[in-house]
């Protein structure tokens, strides 16, 4: 069973880089593709990182290796999720910020994905309870 959330989590990040790298239309080399791609992959993990602490008030661990084993699942499975909801639409961002296409049309644009971002935030740290419980037991049912 563990074999398939890691072949999940591996297309996941997969089609995260994937449409991330095609979205970095305006930057000079690849090099640059890269670190957009790992500066933003660090802030993501820093940031659902936080998320699964706050979520996971409340539920109580059978021990601290379970407790390692959700958390490495959630937040292996939640990076490239919220990547998706930032990662591809911040490059592009950046790009129409760089040409200097329509600046209200950008703001607005920013403020959309700042407001989306905020929302998806408050959902995920409610949904990751329910995550956090069904690992949980998953786990449990494995182990017995």
């Amino acid at each position: 069973m563990n074999i398939i959330i890691y072949i999940i989590i591996v297309v996941l990040f997969a089609v995260l880089l994937f449409w991330t790298w095609n979205n970095e239309k305006n930057f000079e080399n690849s090099s640059e593709k890269i670190i957009f791609m790992i500066i933003g992959l660090i802030a993501l993990g820093i940031i659902t990182f936080i998320i699964f602490n706050i979520s996971k008030s409340g539920i109580e661990y059978p021990n601290n290796e379970i407790l390692n084993e959700v958390r490495k699942i959630a937040l292996l499975i939640f990076i490239p999720i919220n990547g998706y909801l930032s990662l591809p639409h911040i490059a592009n961002l950046k790009y129409e910020i760089d040409e200097g296409t329509d600046d209200e049309k950008t703001k607005r644009k920013i403020i959309i994905l700042g407001i989306v971002i905020i929302v998806a935030i408050i959902i995920e740290i409610a949904y990751l309870k329910d995550f956090q419980n069904g690992i949980i037991n998953m786990l449990n049912a494995q182990r017995n």
